[in-house]
Formats: structure tokens, sequence, C-alpha cells
């Protein structure tokens, strides 16, 4: 918009199209902004206002007056701000504005001093995205039609008196 270099024009695709031309270009939701409901995003979301309701992106920045009240799922998580819920992605960065209140599930954290947690902090080796992904993609009749897994049985071994 106001970019010096005006040979170079951004291109935006339809809906399930995963880049835009090569960039990270930022989804900018402003602190005038209220969202209810769920929000995703194949890419970056700097949230200055407030969400009520389900995350789920790759790239999440929560802004010092941001506000969440829901679950995050996101490859990657700066938190400046306030979240009500848990966290689950891949990096979480918590810097020390950020208030949270509710369960983190990382592969890599960080944490600066004066960062607010109410909640548990676990590890965790999955992939993050792959979870994303299939989240998407499961619907709840394909999970009901799906086989259980077989359990290797335990015996009883009688003890010898």
């Amino acid at each position: 918009m106001f970019s010096k270099n005006k040979d170079k024009d951004i291109v935006v695709e339809n809906k399930g199209s995963k880049s835009i031309s090569n960039s990270k270009i930022p989804s900018i939701i402003s602190p005038d902004v209220n969202i209810i409901g769920s929000v995703s995003s194949e890419g970056v979301i700097q949230l200055d206002g407030r969400i009520e309701g389900e995350i789920n992106v790759r790239h999440l920045t929560v802004g010092i007056h941001g506000l969440v009240e829901g679950a995050i799922c996101a490859e990657e998580a700066i938190i400046k701000g306030t979240v009500t819920g848990s966290i689950k992605a891949h990096k979480v960065i918590l810097e020390k504005t950020a208030e949270v209140r509710g369960d983190i599930q990382h592969e890599v954290i960080s944490i600066e001093a004066g960062a607010i947690i109410e909640g548990k902090i676990n590890h965790m080796s999955e992939n993050v995205a792959e979870l994303a992904i299939t989240k998407k993609s499961s619907k709840p009749d394909d999970r009901l039609n799906e086989k259980p897994s077989e359990k290797p049985s335990i015996e009883k071994i009688p003890q010898q008196k």
C-alpha cells in the first residue's frame, strides 16, 4: 500500500491457497475489533483486538493489548497480551507482558521474566501442524468409523507360594 517499489504487485489467491506471493504478510486484527467465533488461517495473524473462540493458525502474535478467550492451535505463538485458554503450538514465546491462564503444550518454549502463567506447561513430541491439518480434515462421522487400535493383551502370571 505505501511501498517504495511500485513494480511489485501482491497477488491474493483463493481461500484454499497456501501462499501470498511467498511473503509473510500478516492479517492484522486491530484493537477496535472483537471477533466471536472460530478463526483459522494458513498464514500470519497479528492480534491487537479480541477473539472469543478457537484460533487455528500457522503463526499468531497476540499484541500487548490483544486478548484471546479460547484455545489456540498454531505452529508458532508469540504472546505479549492476555490468553485465557489452552495453547498448543510447536513454538511458544511468552514475552514479559504475557498473561496466560490455561495449559500450554509445546515442543519449544521461551518464557521471559515477568510473564504470568496460571496452568500446566507440557512438552509434546507430535507435530502441531499435522495435528491442525488432521483436526480440520477429520469429520465426526469419520472418527466414528475408525477401527479401534489393538492393544497388547496383558496376561496374569500366577504367583508362586
